[in-house]
């Protein structure tokens, strides 16, 4: 009877327990198949995402931010906590590994690693890529009217934009580019400058906006598919969306060299979720997924095995395929001035 007894209560407890925590099983369950990305805006294929969720079952979670320096005072104020995937650009990677924030790679688990293009491996912001995985990439150059060319030929430089030559142009509306871009130009320097450098920069900027119809980092090539400007300061990914709209648009890198951008994926420390995490990395590399996101994006795939991939467009061609002695006049951009400085000189630019 005792026993009988025990069974019962044992059965009522085993029901109700089951009834109260049955739900957070399902929901602790439910959790551990997602993953949190935290990425740029246009980078990512919404059309990629859904496949990968439907072929595993795992649920991604995408936020977003505008720039690096967003993302390094999110990472820094979460401790990485919430995220099990991010990409940042070259210079962000090496200020998060810094901070103590990213987790070590195991390439052992990424199946593509031998197939990334080596010219984009071993950079100063991770020397021995520890942290990074190259993702996409993009050179800043020249868009221009190859009609307005065929009369009034233009000139590979960076002339064409910082000194006066009779037609107006879209320039670039982030600080840090601008003044880096302008600094190479004066002085072919990519490092930090002096104070009477400064000066020349922030005038020279000054003078140059009687010329500028527009600041416009992102839709530079909205000016020169309006025939509103002839020349505009933009990136390899969004010329090249536009030269497969517009034909009469061209691509050139000024021959003094330019500067590049790699985009990373890089592991959060805090993530407790590494094995999904490299799953949907892996998945990001198939062949159909880079493929995808080329024809979205633009962006350069990172891997040699993709080169198919890329249109006829010979000077397109040339910079996806760039030889080791093209990539030494490739230069990563960094803020070359304290920020107090690119505050006060931004400001005075825009105001004058």
């Amino acid at each position: 009877m005792l026993i009988k007894r025990l069974f019962i209560i044992f059965s009522w407890v085993a029901l109700i327990f089951t009834i109260l925590y049955f739900p957070n099983w399902k929901w602790i369950s439910s959790r551990e198949k997602t993953l949190n990305v935290f990425t740029w805006g246009d980078i990512l294929e919404p059309s990629v995402i859904a496949q990968f969720e439907k072929e595993t079952g795992i649920k991604i979670n995408l936020s977003y931010y505008s720039s690096n320096e967003e993302l390094i005072v999110k990472l820094k104020a979460t401790e990485g906590f919430g995220y099990d995937l991010i990409i940042p650009s070259d210079y962000a990677v090496k200020a998060l590994a810094d901070e103590g924030l990213l987790k070590e790679l195991d390439k052992n688990q990424l199946h593509f690693w031998k197939d990334i293009n080596p010219l984009l491996l071993n950079h100063f912001f991770d020397s021995n890529n520890h942290f990074s995985i190259p993702f996409e990439w993009e050179v800043f150059g020249l868009g221009f009217d190859k009609d307005y060319d065929k009369k009034n030929p233009l000139a590979s430089s960076w002339k064409m934009i910082f000194e006066p030559q009779g037609y107006n142009i879209a320039m670039l509306n982030d600080p840090i580019e601008v003044i880096a871009l302008t600094a190479f130009y004066l002085y072919q320097t990519v490092g930090f400058v002096n104070n009477q450098q400064i000066e020349e920069i922030k005038n020279l900027l000054i003078r140059q906006k009687k010329w500028v119809e527009a600041y416009a980092s992102f839709r530079g090539d909205y000016f020169i598919a309006t025939k509103n400007c002839p020349v505009v300061v933009s990136t390899s990914s969004y010329m090249r969306r536009s030269m497969n709209q517009f034909p009469f648009i061209g691509f050139m890198i000024p021959k003094e060299g330019t500067f590049i951008t790699i985009e990373n994926l890089c592991i959060p420390k805090a993530s407790s979720k590494e094995t999904l995490t490299y799953q949907f990395i892996n998945y990001l590399f198939r062949y159909e997924s880079i493929e995808k996101h080329y024809q979205t994006f633009g962006f350069f795939p990172s891997l040699l095995t993709h080169l198919d991939l890329i249109e006829k467009d010979p000077a397109i061609r040339k910079l996806v395929i760039s030889s080791p002695e093209d990539f030494k006049t490739y230069h990563f951009i960094q803020n070359i001035v304290s920020p107090q400085t690119l505050h006060d000189m931004w400001i005075e630019i825009k105001t004058n």
